[in-house]
């Protein structure tokens, strides 16, 4: 019998969502027993609840925009805490024989979604490794050309953190004092290492990986390394839900982010390096992420950024040039690379460029499946950030920092930078003063491969230090 893997959501109010949210990851007990009880209705279908995900409130009954619960959103982004909201339904992950789906899906108040796999978006380390090349030269200004170009397999060698720095424009940011200090990043992946990177928080439950205890060599530590590029003074919130690595995992994970952004405001940034490597038919999985924006992971991500914090997102790494070996056909090239949570509106969906503004050609492709827009910009990967020689992750295991998996979090950290600055931004305005930095490449305003360009944090910081007025003018000319 084939067992497969769902999250069933079942229509139950809670008052306090959060406070029941805070008992359940404090104690297995408390959280078992809430799930039990939750499936008390579903008994004699040979449901098998995983106990490693606790039970998630849902805000929202579904894509559809509540001002009013945006309005309640809002108010997290106080450093104060704020009031508790109640549940419009409770999300449980479980297993359940494959010929009684059907009987599932057909009790009232309960909705069958899948729990698909997520993969990490790293590119592939035999494919990184570049022989009989020159390294990157010093006018890396006169090399990073403003017209499209792609670098493929094998691919160009790695570009040292001064290189990228100098890129993005940073030191005149940090020389008005502004590091990202203030400000923290959430980081969704499979851990940091605390001992090397400044992580002060994260979700933490009994049985489940505590924040900061990684390895260097983790791609979540790549994550963290690559947000110091721009924000060296930032710190760190570890959620480390790829030790449940589908969207069971990544939907504890953000409701974990929504429950501190009520206590005080904080992270005000996501990284999310991670998604979905194929589109799955409609007609067979019409309500899987890819397809269905009324999926709980859709919808609490949304949730997330209606609190206030910016959500990046990589936007993957199946570009049609040279996809990465994990990515299947059906979600290859231009259309159908960029989906599921990465496509929606909401978040900032990041593409990947070397030092040159070359695409990288595994760097997934536009338009999005949601919005079609996307991604919104690029950023660099391909540098020695975590890994490389002399770095934390030395190069056993990678030769440099790589993926849309490093470009996210680069572009991540460019925001806590702007945001270190200028604290009030929303993640609508952060995003415009990202697109309005952003160095063009090519002619059209948006481009599939590039998003509207590359990010420029000096050019964002002084787009951002002018009076409206003087962007509007700026904007016209």
């Amino acid at each position: 019998m084939v067992s497969v893997k769902v999250l069933v959501e079942i229509e139950e109010q809670r008052q306090e969502s959060f406070q029941a949210f805070a008992a359940a990851i404090g104690s297995q007990a408390v959280a078992a027993a809430e799930a039990e009880t939750l499936c008390e209705p579903l008994a004699g279908l040979g449901l098998h609840l995983d106990a490693e995900v606790v039970p998630i409130p849902l805000l929202s009954k579904g894509a559809t925009r509540d001002g009013e619960l945006e309005r309640a959103l809002a108010a997290f982004a106080s450093a104060e805490v704020s009031g508790d909201l109640p549940s419009a339904s409770m999300v449980v992950s479980a297993d359940i024989d494959d010929d009684r789906l059907d009987e599932l899906r057909s009790r009232p108040g309960v909705t069958v979604w899948p729990n698909s796999e997520i993969a990490l978006f790293a590119a592939d380390p035999l494919g990184l490794r570049r022989s009989g090349d020159d390294p990157v030269e010093e006018e890396v200004i006169d090399l990073a050309r403003s017209r499209p170009g792609v670098d493929c397999r094998p691919f160009r060698p790695g570009a040292d953190l001064a290189t990228i720095r100098r890129l993005l424009g940073v030191d005149g940011v940090w020389q008005d004092g502004w590091r990202g200090q203030n400000i923290t990043v959430g980081v969704l992946d499979d851990g940091i290492e605390g001992s090397v990177y400044p992580v002060t928080g994260g979700f933490s439950r009994p049985g489940a990986q505590d924040p900061g205890t990684a390895a260097a060599s983790s791609h979540g530590s790549m994550c963290a390394a690559d947000i110091m590029v721009a924000a060296p003074w930032a710190r760190l919130y570890d959620y480390p839900f790829l030790g449940i690595p589908r969207s069971g995992g990544a939907l504890a994970m953000f409701q974990a982010v929504l429950d501190q952004r009520r206590l005080d405001g904080t992270p005000q940034v996501t990284n999310n390096s991670w998604g979905f490597t194929a589109v799955p038919p409609r007609d067979r999985f019409p309500n899987h992420e890819v397809h269905d924006l009324d999926h709980p992971l859709n919808r609490k991500v949304r949730e997330v950024v209606a609190s206030g914090a910016a959500t990046f997102f990589a936007a993957g790494n199946c570009g049609k040039d040279c996809p990465s070996g994990n990515c299947h056909g059906s979600g290859i090239g231009p259309g159908t690379s960029i989906h599921a949570a990465n496509s929606l509106e909401e978040v900032i969906t990041v593409a990947a460029v070397n030092s040159r503004h070359e695409r990288i050609g595994y760097s997934s492709q536009g338009p999005g499946m949601f919005a079609t827009q996307k991604p919104d910009l690029a950023a660099y990967s391909h540098f020695f950030g975590n890994y490389g020689p002399g770095r934390p992750a030395g190069t056993a295991h990678q030769p440099f920092d790589n993926g849309t998996s490093a470009a996210a979090p680069v572009a991540a950290g460019v925001g806590a930078l702007l945001l270190s600055a200028f604290p009030d931004l929303d993640p609508a305005q952060l995003r415009d003063a990202l697109i309005s930095g952003a160095t063009r490449v090519g002619p059209k305003p948006w481009d599939p491969d590039y998003g509207r360009g590359i990010v420029n944090a000096a050019a964002s910081y002084t787009h951002l230090r002018r009076t409206p007025d003087e962007r509007e003018r700026g904007s016209q000319g």
